[in-house]
């Protein structure tokens, strides 16, 4: 069993209500991955921007903070 990945039972049901509604699952998924990813590159995804800015300022911070911890 090493290496098998676990099923999501989210992705699992939501592939279930698709299949009732004849919607192929991986088309509906590329379809919800394109439409993300297109909204970030138009710069229309405010919260993602938001939380990729936030991340990237911790990590600077972080990186800041040890960096002055070990000049002292």
């Amino acid at each position: 069993m090493a290496g098998r990945k676990k099923e999501n039972p989210v992705e699992k049901a939501a592939e279930k209500i698709l299949r009732n509604r004849n919607i192929d699952f991986n088309e509906w998924k590329k379809d919800i991955i394109t439409k993300k990813k297109i909204a970030v590159m138009s710069d229309e995804d405010k919260e993602w921007t938001e939380r990729t800015i936030q991340e990237a300022a911790l990590q600077l911070i972080i990186q800041e903070t040890l960096e002055e911890e070990s000049y002292r």
